[in-house]
């Protein structure tokens, strides 16, 4: 019975979803490899397209493709592996908490990996490849603070948010209170505490690469659970799902992904939030298209914006997490003013 009712939620795809399925997913790709065009191209030293298609094609093996293969295009895949990173963790918490407010940010799960990066990186010396582990235990405990803080008296959206601003709240006062023990470290820590992938190479795409892949690989093979784990818990129970179990499962997956992000790129707003939220408005919850829309679309704000902190002010940069709040903060009003959250 649980196989049968997972295919009919899987084969019940939203109004119009199998349309608008196929076109979103091709316009993010063409916007995603503009994008990634324009990344590769511009910057305080400029590559002409000319010279651009040269390097890629192994022409040329001047300044541009020491720019371009050694400084923009890892910077473009962290970027991209942050952003897909980042949608899917905010779709999954949404869908598991049935709550639309759910995301890494709001939940607490970035302020907390980023307090117990800062605090690993203020008390101790701590190999980079550590930090990911660091950011995960950091932000299970504030996950955990959170759905315990909102489950007293009644789970609803209003208490997750508020439990949430709290913990977010309080770790952060703890990162800014270590932050004054950091010493000569302090500038460099408040630049990554804004967010941004300012002198991110291939070391950095190296350490999110498995982390980013194996929890994307994961949702998109259990995904028909996500649809599953939608209806009611007696529900799901009475078809014999373990619902605890996946969605245990399912949250650690969207912190472990959220913890890899912020371990490269610092604390990103606004991302995990917004791009379900569009995706949903357009497709609505069919994990088909849905899934795959959501990680392009995450991938799509973060590239953008990097290009933009990097290019608007050059040769000076401007915090990435800067500008995904410009271009996420507009967008999450327009949803709350047309009355979709």
């Amino acid at each position: 019975m649980l196989h049968a009712t997972l295919s009919a939620l899987r084969s019940a795809p939203a109004p119009g979803a199998d349309f608008k399925g196929p076109g979103l997913l091709a316009g993010l790709v063409i916007a995603l490899l503009a994008t990634a065009a324009l990344a590769l191209a511009a910057g305080a030293v400029p590559v002409s397209l000319q010279a651009l298609w040269r390097v890629l094609n192994g022409t040329e093996t001047g300044m541009p493709a020491i720019l371009v293969w050694e400084l923009r295009l890892p910077r473009f895949l962290a970027g991209l592996l942050v952003g897909a990173s980042l949608g899917v963790a905010g779709w999954v918490m949404q869908t598991v908490t049935r709550n639309p407010l759910a995301s890494p940010g709001i939940t607490g799960v970035v302020a907390g990996a980023s307090m117990l990066v800062v605090v690993a990186q203020v008390c101790f010396v701590v190999s980079a490849s550590w930090l990911p582990w660091i950011g995960m235990l950091g932000g299970t405990l504030a996950a955990a603070l959170t759905f315990v803080l909102a489950a007293q008296g009644g789970f609803t959206p209003l208490r997750l948010a508020l439990a949430g601003i709290a913990v977010t709240a309080l770790a952060t006062a703890l990162a800014t209170a270590f932050l004054l023990f950091s010493g000569a470290q302090a500038q460099q820590l408040y630049f990554w505490l804004a967010g941004g992938l300012q002198g991110r190479g291939w070391s950095h795409v190296q350490l999110i690469l498995p982390w980013a892949c194996g929890g994307l690989l994961l949702v998109m093979c259990f995904s028909r659970y996500l649809n599953l784990l939608r209806l009611d818990d007696a529900v799901a129970r009475a078809l014999g799902a373990r619902v605890l179990l996946w969605r245990l499962g399912f949250v650690g997956i969207a912190v472990a992904l959220t913890a890899a992000t912020v371990a490269v790129a610092g604390p990103v707003g606004f991302v995990g939030l917004v791009a379900p939220h569009l995706v949903r408005l357009l497709l609505g919850s069919d994990q088909r298209f849905a899934l795959p829309a959501v990680m392009l679309l995450g991938a799509l704000l973060v590239t953008l914006s990097d290009l933009l902190a990097r290019t608007l002010a050059a040769p000076a940069e401007l915090p990435l997490g800067m500008f995904t709040a410009l271009l996420g903060g507009p967008l999450f009003i327009w949803l709350i003013r047309t009355r979709v959250l």
